[in-house]
């Protein structure tokens, strides 16, 4: 036996579209917080400005691996085309700290020059056993200081999305 067919029935409804548009407009507007985004936009100004003047420690062995360090970027970091002048800038940065005086084999430097070194010392590249310990010395000593300007950056980037959410009404999960 065939199943008799269910007749549905159906509703019309009509909207005056203006009238949905103001209540959408309304309540987007009633999200935004004000206080929510002057709150978003002073946390990120106050971390940029802590992080722009924010130095990192870069910890060598001893100074004849520093000194390794300064010659490297003096005479043997490669470059192309503009890449130039992160290594005028960098040895710009090592001479003022050489000259200000280096203690305890520590240099202390700022989020740029310090991803740069990294840069310039990462694109290395040699032969046999010696050579590979010489890179690794010079490489290591960045590693920390490298994950905390990281870290910084995230930070950055995060407040800027909070105040991006803050003035579009959205709550980030």
């Amino acid at each position: 036996m065939a199943k008799p067919k269910k007749q549905t029935q159906s509703k019309v409804v009509e909207l005056d579209a203006s009238q949905v548009a103001d209540n959408l407009s309304e309540e987007a507007l009633s999200r935004l917080n004000e206080e929510r985004i002057k709150a978003a936009e002073e946390n990120l100004e106050n971390a940029k400005k802590r992080v722009s003047t924010k130095v990192y420690a870069v910890q060598f062995e001893s100074m004849a691996h520093i000194d390794m360090f300064i010659d490297f970027m003096n005479n043997d970091a490669e470059w192309k085309e503009k890449e130039s002048l992160g290594v005028i800038e960098i040895c710009k940065v090592l001479d003022k700290l050489k000259s200000d005086g280096i203690k305890n084999n520590i240099l202390y430097l700022q989020a740029l020059p310090l991803e740069a070194s990294h840069y310039f010392i990462s694109k290395q590249s040699g032969k046999g056993l010696k050579e590979a310990k010489a890179f690794i010395s010079l490489l290591k000593p960045f590693e920390q200081g490298l994950e905390s300007a990281k870290a910084d950056a995230q930070e950055i980037q995060d407040l800027e999305k909070e105040l991006a959410a803050a003035q579009q009404g959205i709550e980030l999960a």
